[in-house]
């Protein structure tokens, strides 16, 4: 129904959009599920703010970052729109990001954190995972890193290029939040 719909987080714009797209005929036909996903993710693309959630945390340990520093971080509500205003995120020495970001190794196509390589943080610095620390079971723990702190907001100045961009929270500042993941 379209009180479920607007209850799962579809807004009325997307679901006009999908009307008009699917347009009125008398014919009886079905309707892929991925075209109104679709006109969701363009409506919420447009006009939602943006923010970083860490839904499977794995705890990331800057190393050459000051313990009892907490730096404040500027960025963006919306990349492409600048009247939607800024945000202030903290930034510590500990971190959590998504466990998917993580591999121990990992081919060219993966553009993410790598032992040994670097990735950038989304508004924040350049990493470079240097080691890990895994449990009993062999999962993995805590990804120790260093940090350029000369790529703030720029790319290195030596002219190395990082490939992936990945989302992050402050371990000691991150908000509790309730997540509502929805499937078909």
């Amino acid at each position: 129904t379209i009180s479920g719909l607007r209850r799962r987080g579809f807004t009325p714009a997307s679901i006009r959009e999908f009307c008009k797209r699917i347009g009125v005929t008398k014919q009886e036909n079905m309707i892929e599920f991925s075209s109104l996903e679709s006109c969701i993710r363009e409506d919420l693309n447009e006009h939602a703010p943006r923010a970083m959630a860490v839904l499977d945390p794995l705890k990331v340990v800057i190393e050459n970052f000051d313990a009892d520093k907490v730096e404040t971080l500027t960025l963006a509500n919306h990349p492409n729109k600048p009247e939607m205003g800024e945000r202030e995120v903290p930034f510590t020495r500990e971190l959590w990001i998504e466990r998917e970001d993580f591999r121990e190794e990992g081919n060219k196509k993966y553009k993410r954190l790598v032992l040994s390589r670097e990735v950038r943080l989304r508004g924040a610095y350049v990493i470079k995972a240097e080691r890990i620390e895994k449990d009993a079971q062999g999962n993995i723990t805590t990804i120790f890193c260093t940090y350029d702190m000369d790529t703030l907001g720029k790319n290195p100045a030596d002219g190395r290029k990082v490939k992936g961009v990945i989302h992050w929270v402050s371990a000691d500042k991150a908000l509790p939040a309730e997540i509502r993941l929805y499937d078909r």
